[in-house]
């Protein structure tokens, strides 16, 4: 498997898994997701297995490269805080902001259960420490709290927002530690030990690239 950012023809099976992961009022229908692949195309990181047979035909996610597995999208901002504007306005985005947003993250019915949103969430957060951010937030349901909090994310608590009516907790992952306020310091410590493990661990299982139509491995290096 191999991982790499979205182009607008990966629109139909980005649509189809987002439709199979999330309730229509929270989901991101086809036109909303083709504006933010035009927006921050590199912000979208998706995980392929190349060596699925197509007419298996086992979920519409078949890309030309290989069956759509994980992906996650977001976009990058100087705002601390999610905001629910920013699940429909990309003209939030700002590619030098300091804070990786996340908007949805999406396992295909077929391969959920198995690792692979984890394996996908350690590339996007090495990623993001290697171009410097100063962390990751996201939005999640309170079952899923503990799962983020395994790579190093704090829980922020329960959030104003409303996004499909539903109730989120806000989960913060922090690069640089000068960010952290004092009263926060001693929630951050251990996170911050596990989100350096978490980035030790995605540098083992290395970043995979397509060049000449070969795959290589390389282990980025952090400043």
């Amino acid at each position: 498997m191999f991982v790499r950012h979205a182009t607008l023809d990966d629109l139909d099976a980005l649509t189809s898994v987002e439709a199979a992961c999330f309730p229509p009022k929270e989901a991101a229908d086809s036109e909303r997701l083709a504006t933010r692949i035009e927006k921050f195309p590199e912000h979208f990181w998706l995980l392929i297995n190349p060596d699925v047979d197509p007419s298996q035909g086992s979920f519409p996610a078949q890309l030309e490269d290989g069956m759509l597995v994980s992906f996650i999208n977001g976009m990058t901002t100087d705002t601390a805080n999610l905001e629910d504007a920013m699940f429909s306005d990309t003209t939030i985005h700002n590619e030098n902001g300091c804070w990786q947003m996340i908007l949805g993250v999406d396992t295909a019915p077929l391969y959920q259960h198995h690792g692979f949103a984890g394996y996908l969430m350690r590339r996007v957060i090495l990623d993001c420490a290697i171009n410097h951010r100063a962390g990751i937030v996201l939005t999640c349901k309170e079952k899923l709290v503990p799962f983020y909090e395994s790579f190093g994310f704090v829980d922020e608590g329960v959030c104003p927002s409303s996004h499909g009516g539903a109730s989120w907790h806000q989960m913060r992952l922090v690069f640089d530690s000068s960010l952290i306020n004092a009263e926060d310091a001693l929630r951050f410590v251990d996170a911050h030990r596990t989100t350096a493990e978490t980035i030790r661990l995605a540098m083992e299982e290395t970043t995979h690239y397509m060049d000449n139509e070969s795959t290589t491995g390389q282990f980025p290096a952090i400043s």
